[in-house]
């Protein structure tokens, strides 16, 4: 139901094959959107260190990319932080990389010598609670992992200024998925893109609800990073 709240893209940031990159305009074109499947071994070595201010250990891929597609989308904005900033993150495969590592070493290893460190950065919910520590944002958190249409995310964010819990929201989709853990015939565009979020309405960068749900619904093939990036060109 159309309630006319309004949400302004104030900032995006990527992380993806083309590059690690931020700024709306970049939406317009179709660069983003190139993809090829051995594209993705060019994000194997990525390291988000030079876009954080606190020293992590051990980081999936996953959580990598939605760190330093987060740091970029806030870069030209400012932070808020505090309870009234909020994140929403979506996947369709989550952090194959680490779940399949643990494993392998449960298998090899047994139960008390697999690796404590990696086993929790296999969850789809981590890069987005990292992302959520890194940037001191206590407001609505929310995690979505499958194969949903990725406006759901958007339209969470909208939810929160609605109800009046949220000024500010990140939104990011991400995907690590590596072809050992990939059904056949599957190939996914690996990386991340975030959103930065703000209540109110601002011209061409702001979109409402109705505008969200009467675009055509976004292709789920090439996973979240794909289709999240068609849904903010066509806002």
């Amino acid at each position: 139901m159309s309630d006319g709240t309004a949400a302004i893209l104030a900032g995006v940031g990527w992380v993806t094959q083309a590059g690690a990159d931020s700024g709306t305009a970049a939406l317009v074109g179709s660069q983003l959107l190139e993809w090829s499947e051995g594209g993705n071994e060019t994000l194997a070595s990525f390291n988000a260190k030079p876009y954080l201010s606190s020293v992590k250990g051990y980081l999936d891929p996953s959580s990598s990319f939605v760190l330093a597609a987060s740091s970029l989308a806030l870069a030209d904005h400012g932070c808020a932080g505090g309870t009234r900033s909020g994140i929403c993150t979506v996947t369709r495969f989550g952090a194959t990389l680490s779940a399949s590592r643990f494993h392998e070493q449960l298998v090899r290893k047994g139960s008390r010598f697999a690796s404590p460190l990696i086993f929790p950065h296999g969850y789809a919910n981590t890069a987005g609670n990292l992302a959520a520590i890194e940037f001191d944002f206590g407001g609505p958190h929310q995690v979505l992992y499958g194969r949903q249409d990725v406006r759901e995310a958007l339209d969470f964010a909208l939810s929160r200024f609605q109800d009046g819990s949220a000024d500010n929201m990140l939104v990011g989709a991400y995907e690590s998925a590596s072809g050992e853990v990939l059904p056949d015939s599957v190939a996914v565009m690996n990386g991340a893109v975030v959103a930065w979020l703000t209540l109110g309405s601002g011209g061409a960068l702001s979109f409402t609800r109705d505008q969200l749900w009467e675009m055509d619904a976004p292709s789920q093939e090439l996973g979240a990073v794909e289709a999240m990036l068609r849904v903010l060109r066509a806002l």
